[in-house]
């Protein structure tokens, strides 16, 4: 199989990505998962049971993150009186079927007679590694492509308001999984951006709620932003 051109699709950097600091986060979890299934020995019981449920929270997390960025993309476009491609619908069906193939997989781990939780836990790894290199690959169509055009047809501030109701969207619960494994991805500017784009897009109430419940006790006192 021929490696893609990595300079295929070049996006404007002078204007405004609202997949950026998402795709960040989704990348970190991707990979530490990645690394600590590939690392778990599946017949070591507590171990692997507890592996096994932060596996599916993050599952559950990536599903809620897609409904929400889908959402948003939707929205913004409709606003205009645009319509999204068939085929990103098309790839955001197939996307919550490959979570749901990941789902039954774990459940087979966990019904599975023990001489076979090692090979069970093999096929995890393995397709998981595979969404892994899936995702990778929507992502940076997301960026290249789909970004493209959206510069084409939208302003900066409609961008802002896709990564806005990207995150701020989500359920308190997962907003803050999914703070976590984002804020060891990123600068002190970046965190200070995506609390801009919160704080311009979320309800006030809920705006400095999350403040308090998520990133308060996430950042060290030196670098806490200030609302």
């Amino acid at each position: 199989m021929p490696y893609p051109r990595l300079t295929k699709c070049m996006p404007d950097e002078t204007r405004h990505n609202p997949f950026r600091l998402l795709h960040k986060a989704l990348r970190f979890g991707h990979c530490r998962m990645l690394l600590e299934l590939g690392a778990q020995d599946f017949n070591d019981d507590p171990a692997a049971a507890r592996l096994l449920v932060r596996l599916v929270q993050q599952l559950d997390l990536y599903r809620a993150v897609a409904e929400a960025r889908q959402e948003a993309l939707l929205a913004t476009l409709a606003a205009h009186g645009l319509e999204v491609a068939a085929t990103t619908c098309e790839d955001h069906l197939s996307h919550l079927t490959a979570l749901r193939e990941l789902e039954s997989l774990v459940r087979a781990v966990n019904v599975a007679a023990p001489q076979r939780r090692r090979p069970a836990g093999r096929s995890i790894y393995r397709c998981f590694a595979l969404y892994v290199a899936a995702d990778m690959e929507r992502m940076d169509e997301d960026e290249t492509m789909l970004l493209t055009a959206l510069h084409q047809t939208l302003g900066d501030d409609d961008l802002r308001m896709i990564e806005g109701r990207s995150f701020g969207d989500l359920p308190q619960g997962h907003l803050q999984l999914l703070t976590r494994r984002l804020l060891p991805g990123l600068s002190s500017a970046e965190i200070e951006a995506l609390l801009s784009v919160l704080q311009h897009h979320m309800e006030p109430t809920r705006y400095a709620g999350s403040l308090d419940a998520i990133f308060r006790p996430l950042l060290g006192p030196g670098n806490f932003v200030a609302a």
